[in-house]
């Protein structure tokens, strides 16, 4: 498996900028669903590219938007991407290393994170951190980004034995923790699994997409 690092840095931001951005509020509901309104071709050929539910994709990335997404990482993220930070870039705010994990994943069949050959390469391994940055500034790619961990994370759980395709709940729980404690050990699949507030919001959010 290949890999590369990401080193540290510090990128010169004015001041009054940085105090301008932050004091701007957040997403609202209503400009986030707009957005995945219009992105919706985005949504249904990411989902149907990984066999996925389009309704939990975008209660996901409705989540994240009004949750943990606000306006300073459109003026931060890029620049700090840059000097080596691993920023979350773009419409579902990946993480870099995120990204290429998952780039890894389909492409590895070694991997227990590999979710089958049909899947496999459809996001190609790239080259350098500034290709990861390139590829999740474009939506659509970002959002097939989003789609192909969601599978990841579903066929993981699925191999063990705990089918979770039907549990938004669940599925947006992984989408926010990762499949990694901070120890770095695997979280292992059960049979009883607790949504956090991402997941119940998730849940939630699961219902405003049944007509989209």
């Amino acid at each position: 498996m290949s890999t590369y690092f990401f080193r540290r840095g510090f990128v010169a931001i004015p001041a009054f900028i940085i105090v301008l951005v932050v004091s701007l509020r957040g997403e609202t509901p209503d400009s986030a669903m707009q957005l995945i309104e219009t992105h919706a071709v985005y949504f249904k050929r990411a989902a149907a590219t990984f066999n996925i539910d389009d309704r939990c994709l975008k209660a996901i990335v409705f989540v994240e938007r009004t949750l943990n997404y606000d306006w300073k990482d459109d003026a931060l993220d890029i620049p700090l991407a840059y000097s080596g930070h691993n920023s979350s870039i773009g419409f579902c705010q990946i993480k870099m290393k995120t990204a290429y994990w998952i780039e890894v994943n389909l492409s590895d069949s070694t991997s227990e994170f590999y979710p089958g050959n049909f899947y496999h390469n459809m996001l190609p391994v790239s080259k350098s951190p500034g290709e990861i940055i390139e590829k999740l500034q474009r939506d659509s790619l970002n959002i097939h980004y989003a789609a192909g961990y969601i599978k990841i994370i579903q066929n993981f759980w699925k191999k063990a034995g705990f089918p979770i395709e039907n549990r938004a709940d669940i599925l947006g729980t992984l989408y926010s923790t990762g499949l990694f404690l901070p120890s770095g050990e695997i979280r292992i699949p059960n049979k009883n699994p607790k949504a956090n507030l991402f997941g119940k919001k998730v849940k939630e959010a699961y219902r405003l997409f049944i007509d989209l």
